[in-house]
């Protein structure tokens, strides 16, 4: 006889990311911060785990929760792992990488705020310490898993990878360099992810293709000065590469994954990695590709 699965989900806290969830205009809000939830606070290895804390609080059956579940995969709340290379770390069968709940409240407390109780309001606020807590326990500092050996790689959506890197510079104010296609960064929502980057008083250096919208970019330059430095590939010399690297704590190499039509979400294979050999290497090479870029133009003066 397996031993019986103890959980630490309430319905309250599934009921605080469902509220979130909906103002974010995420699909099946409710069938997915069942799961969200359980993944940050019980951290299951086995998809039977996870339906029966749907089941017993939610009456929540296997369809409607791996719906939820592909819900938060599009929309960059959680990522998928592929495999794991010298890692430590047992990922399970069901082998997901969340958000940290206070990238996805930074994200929508405002909005939240306007059309809900205040009580209520503080509530969540509150609560956000114990998921805070859980979410490092469960997934350690950089919210990978890993510590400082092993890596892993995973499958993303484009907000997944923005939500982490501002969640690792909260936590460690450091220099973050970003090569990136300009497809959709300069638009919503991403654009507001990558100005509370800048808004933590961080260097950025980016690395775009020639196609993005150079007219906002020259915006935020002149609104973060020296804080945000830009550097600009044509799309044949860039293709489909992703790259962030944060200090010496963490650094992810991917690429994009070509959409089946113009409707889907981006999507991109990557490579966490945790160990500062592996880092200052990836950080060497960012810095080769820096020097061929070629810099934002700068305006005439009037």
């Amino acid at each position: 006889m397996g031993c019986e699965f103890n959980t630490q989900v309430k319905l309250d806290y599934i009921q605080d990311f469902e509220m979130m969830f909906e103002r974010m205009k995420i699909d099946r809000p409710r069938e997915a911060a069942v799961y969200y939830v359980t993944l940050i606070l019980d951290c299951p290895k086995e998809f039977s785990e996870f339906l029966k804390v749907a089941e017993d609080l939610a009456n929540i059956t296997r369809r409607p929760l791996e719906t939820g579940r592909a819900s938060l995969l599009k929309h960059g709340l959680i990522a998928k792992v592929l495999f794991s290379h010298e890692a430590n770390e047992d990922f399970g069968r069901e082998s997901y990488l969340p958000v940290h709940p206070r990238a996805v409240w930074e994200n929508i407390k405002n909005d939240l705020k306007a059309v809900i109780a205040e009580d209520t309001y503080r509530a969540i606020d509150h609560r956000l310490t114990q998921y805070g807590e859980s979410y490092n326990s469960n997934f350690r500092k950089y919210g990978i898993k890993l510590k400082r050996s092993g890596n892993v790689t995973l499958q993303y959506n484009g907000k997944w990878i923005l939500y982490m890197m501002l969640n690792n510079c909260l936590e460690k104010s450091n220099n973050l360099k970003m090569q990136v296609g300009g497809e959709r960064l300069f638009e919503e929502p991403f654009i507001n992810y990558f100005k509370k980057f800048l808004d933590l008083d961080s260097r950025v250096q980016l690395i775009v293709d020639t196609k993005v919208n150079i007219d906002v970019a020259k915006q935020l330059k002149r609104t973060y000065g020296d804080n945000l430095d830009i550097r600009c590939f044509s799309e044949e010399i860039s293709g489909t590469l992703r790259n962030y690297v944060l200090g010496k704590e963490l650094a992810v190499n991917g690429i994009k994954i070509l959409p089946e039509s113009g409707n889907d979400e981006p999507s991109y294979v990557g490579t966490a990695y945790v160990n500062v050999a592996d880092i200052e290497s990836l950080d060497d090479k960012f810095n080769s590709l820096w020097q061929l870029a070629k810099p934002l133009e700068k305006e005439k003066q009037k």
